[in-house]
Order: structure tokens, then C-alpha cells, then sequence
């Protein structure tokens, strides 16, 4: 197989550079894709949301405006549900949150672990591909003997790929399992050796905690918190399965290897001991012109056969080492991986949430700070998107006077209302601890009490509004979207305004400032 080297496959990758361009483009595509998957699909369905005609918002602008449940329009409500479910991804890990996480990773003892870097895994992939390739530079010729030299080229450097590709998986599996088996190992020897009176007669399977209940058990065995917190057998015993698997495979890949080989290096013996005189031909290029005598033409014959002998010794030496070498190597190789692959990588069901959400942060309050911009940054996309689509939908018509109604107060419905909205439904529990926390219910009743028997004190709210609305028409005439929403408070404060009318009043002229600009 002569064209199988390296300057071929140079050859063949430029002659068709436009192939070879486009799918080198995809596989990093799809690495940088997967990789960031999260960021990606959000800046897709960001960019989609806001391309024109075809795009989200143009399309719900042209949707019925059939009204929800609540008043909104159904077309706000589907618009604004698709930032809420990546704001809810996000959820409201806080500084408790934080410190289980970290309690989590220390009691299955994976507190100073990490994911495999990806520089890692590419580095050990390379090493197994130029193994690979030393390993189908032999086998591919035996696979079908009738390809061309271009063919077989590229059925080696395929092969190659393939066997790179298994052995990393493997090796990156096998890792893995090692690292859980030592876990499951550790549990059962402390289980062995625990003498309390209370200790269970056997290991079974635990029902799993999670890191919000982390604490739960606390006061448990050490052996029995690690178990509930990874997944075993029936049996709690560590699984050999994998790491036979690989050990076979290794084995089969460099005996494979190193047989074929030897075979192909018996086969050129074979043919040099067939066919001296070409081996030998130099020499006699070189002889004399005269002919020798018998004896010393004997003698001659004698010479050549036994530097041939030499020759084919020293060849099979050297061959047979180098063989060896390679087998060892690529067996060298998985064993590293598979070590790399069990350094790196949680056992624990909830260890890499729990990693994810401690190792970029010193403290729970920067987690719960980078927790809070990414739910800002969130609603302001989504208000950004929300406000193109309440435009649009402004200048519709429409007969239905709850549709009309709902129109002219698009300033009142932002995408923090409508997170107010969702999680006040019943299946979501943080919405009843809100109106627990504000003391309305027992204020009312007091005030029915004493409005009955005296008149006076009802005519006294009714002047607050009627003030407070004065004072918002004065507002009126000043431009509140130049302030920020900490100036508008203070301003709301010493002019004795409720600041969420201030800001009502700042989105409505915000609103009227941006439909203006569009040229309507």
C-alpha cells in the first residue's frame, strides 16, 4: 500500500479542498455548538424572534387578539413563555443553595474534582489516531485486496478514525466506571468496618437526595449518605463490566496488531528466501567479467547466502522489537486515558449541578449575584421583544372593547408581570409565601369596621388618589425616561407619588417615544 502515508492524504484533502473545507467547517461547528448549546439556542431564538415578516414577533402580530385568562393578549403571553422558560432554567439558587451544593460534592468526597477538559480529551484522541494509523497501515491491505491504491487510502485513514474513535469512548467510560467502583468500594469497606450495634446486616440501594435535601441526612452513616447519592447494582457491589470490556478490546487491537504484522514480515522473508538473486543482484552487477571457478563460485554462492541469512535475522530482530513497541505504546496510550478519564467526571447523580453552580463562584453571594444579572439580562430581552410586539399590535383595530381595553394599556404589562403570573400559580410554591409575608388580609377588615360607624375617615382615601393623580398629571409634561429607576424613586419619595405609578407613566411614555420614531 504505497499510497498510504501522509503525503497522500495531504494530496487527497487538497484535490478536494471545497469537501474537505466544509466538512472540517461543520465538525468545529458542531463542536462549538455542543459545547455552548445553552448560549447558542438562546442567541438563535433571540435572532428569530426579531427577523422580519417570518419572524416570532412579526407573526403573533398578525395572530387574533383573543385574550387569555388574565387580560393579555395571547400573542404577548406565548412570546413572553418562551423567555420564561429559560428564565426559569436559570432558577433561585441563593447562597443556601451555594453551600449545599459544596456540602453535596463533600460528603460523596468529589469536593476537589472537575469535568474533563476538553484539551484532555483531544490530546489522548490524537495520540490513539497515530497508533491508529501504524495499525491500519498493515490491516487494511488484508481487508480487500482489490482496491486500487487511492481506495485503499482512504479505507485506511477511515479505519484509523474508527478505531481512534472506540478505543476514546471506551478508555473515557471505562475511567469513569473506576472512579464510581471506588466510591462503591469505599462505602462497603466502611461498612465493614462500622461496630455500632445499629449497623444494617447489608448495603441495599438508597432512595436518591438530591443537594436541596443534602442536609436530610446529616447525622446518617457516611457510607449510607454516599450511596444515596449515586446510582449501584442491587447488589452494591462494584461493576467489572466495563473495564473487561475495554481490557479485550485492548488486547484483541494490539495481539491483532502485532500478529498481522509478524505475518506480513514472514511473507517478505518468505519472498527474499524465494527470490535471493534480486535481493543479491547488485553484487553481481558488480562482478567480474571473468567466470570463476567452481570452487570458488561455491564458495561465493556460500558468501551471499549467509549475508542474506544475516540480513533477514537482523531484519526480523528489529522488526519483531518495533512491533512490540507499537503494541505497547497503544496499550500505553489507553491506560493513561483510561486514568485521565477517572481523575475527571462526577459519580454522584447531582455532583456536576452541583459542580456547575460552585466552581466559577468564591462565595454563594457572587453565585447568587451572577444569578440575578443573568435573570435581568433575560427580562430585558424579553421586554425588548414584548414592546416591538405591543407596537405592532397598537396599531390594530378592533370592535371588542376588553381587546381595546387591553391595547391602550400595554404600558401595564411587562415580562416581570408575567413572572409575577406564572409563579403565582399553584404548582409553583414560591408564590405563597408572598401574600403570606404581606400583612393585607388583616388590614381590610379593620378598616370595614371603623368605615361603617363613621363616615369621615372614607372620605379621606378617596382625596389621596384624586392628589396623587394631580400630581402624575403634572408629571405628565416631563420627559421620566431620561431618569433611572433609582432617580425616579427618590423623586416618587419626596414628591409623595407610589413609584410604581411613576414608572407606569415612565413605560407609557417610553411606549408613545418609540411608536413615534418608527414614523407611524
Amino acid at each position: 500500500m504505497e499510497d498510504f502515508s501522509f503525503n497522500a492524504l495531504t494530496a487527497l484533502l487538497w484535490a478536494n479542498k471545497l469537501i474537505t473545507g466544509l466538512v472540517i467547517s461543520t465538525l468545529l461547528a458542531a463542536i462549538l455548538i455542543q459545547a455552548y448549546w445553552d448560549k447558542v439556542g438562546y442567541f438563535v431564538m433571540r435572532v428569530w424572534h426579531g427577523v422580519p415578516v417570518i419572524g416570532k414577533v412579526a407573526r403573533l402580530s398578525k395572530q387574533s387578539l383573543m385574550l387569555d385568562a388574565h387580560g393579555w393578549p395571547k400573542s404577548e403571553s406565548e412570546l413572553c413563555d418562551a423567555y420564561y422558560s429559560r428564565y426559569e432554567k436559570i432558577g433561585a439558587e441563593d447562597v443556601d443553595f451555594f453551600n449545599k451544593s459544596e456540602s453535596y460534592l463533600r460528603t460523596i468526597g468529589e469536593r476537589g474534582r472537575r469535568e474533563r477538559p476538553f484539551w484532555v480529551f483531544a490530546l489522548i484522541f490524537m495520540l490513539i489516531m497515530f497508533e491508529a494509523v501504524g495499525f491500519a497501515y498493515v490491516l487494511v491491505p488484508f481487508i480487500n485486496q482489490n482496491l486500487s491504491a487511492n481506495d485503499q487510502s482512504w479505507m485506511g485513514w477511515l479505519f484509523a478514525f474508527l478505531l481512534a474513535v472506540a478505543s476514546a469512548i471506551l478508555a473515557e467510560v471505562t475511567g469513569r466506571a473506576a472512579h464510581k467502583n471506588a466510591l462503591i468500594s469505599k462505602a462497603r469497606h466502611w461498612w465493614e468496618n462500622d461496630s455500632d450495634s445499629d449497623r444494617p446486616n447489608q448495603l441495599k440501594e438508597l432512595p436518591g437526595i438530591g443537594i436541596k435535601h443534602t442536609d436530610s441526612d446529616k447525622d446518617g452513616k457516611d457510607y449510607n449518605r454516599i450511596l444515596a447519592r449515586i446510582n449501584t447494582n442491587h447488589t452494591v457491589t462494584p461493576s467489572r463490566g466495563w473495564m473487561i470490556t475495554t481490557g479485550i478490546w485492548i488486547a484483541i487491537i494490539a495481539i491483532a496488531a502485532f500478529g498481522i504484522r509478524t505475518m506480513q514480515l514472514k511473507s517478505i522473508e518468505t519472498e527474499m528466501v524465494g527470490s535471493p538473486h534480486a535481493f543479491a543482484q547488485q553484487n553481481y552487477d558488480s562482478a567480474s567479467p571473468f567466470e570463476l571457478p567452481a570452487d570458488s563460485a561455491a564458495i561465493n554462492d556460500q558468501a551471499d547466502k549467509q549475508t542474506l541469512t544475516d540480513k533477514m535475522d537482523a531484519i526480523r530482530k528489529a522488526s519483531l522489537i518495533t512491533f512490540i513497541v507499537l503494541s505497547v505504546i497503544y496499550i500505553a496510550i489507553q491506560i493513561t486515558s483510561i486514568w485521565l478519564a477517572s481523575i475527571f467526571g462526577f459519580a454522584g447523580v447531582e455532583s456536576k449541578t452541583a459542580w456547575e453552580h460552585t466552581h466559577k463562584f468564591s462565595s454563594g453571594e457572587a453565585l447568587e449575584n451572577w444569578m440575578q444579572s443573568q435573570r435581568v439580562e433575560i427580562a430585558s430581552h424579553a421586554d425588548h421583544k414584548l414592546s416591538k410586539l405591543q407596537l405592532k399590535l397598537a396599531g390594530r383595530t378592533t370592535t371588542n372593547a376588553q381587546q381595546q381595553a387591553a391595547l391602550t394599556t400595554a404600558h401595564n404589562r411587562s415580562f416581570e408581570t408575567f413572572v409575577a403570573r406564572k409563579q403565582a400559580l399553584p404548582g409553583n410554591p414560591q408564590p405563597v409565601a408572598k401574600p403570606v409575608s404581606v400583612p393585607v388580609a388583616p388590614a381590610a377588615p379593620v378598616v370595614a369596621e371603623v368605615a361603617a360607624p363613621v363616615p369621615a375617615p372614607v372620605a379621606a382615601p378617596v382625596q389621596t388618589p384624586v392628589a396623587a393623580s394631580e400630581g402624575l398629571d403634572a408629571l405628565r409634561g416631563k420627559d421620566l425616561t431620561a431618569y433611572s429607576e433609582e432617580q425616579l424613586a427618590t423623586i416618587s419619595r419626596v414628591k409623595g407619588h407610589a413609584l410604581e405609578d411613576v414608572l407606569a407613566l415612565r413605560a407609557e411614555q417610553q411606549l408613545l417615544k418609540d411608536f413615534d420614531a418608527t414614523g407611524a
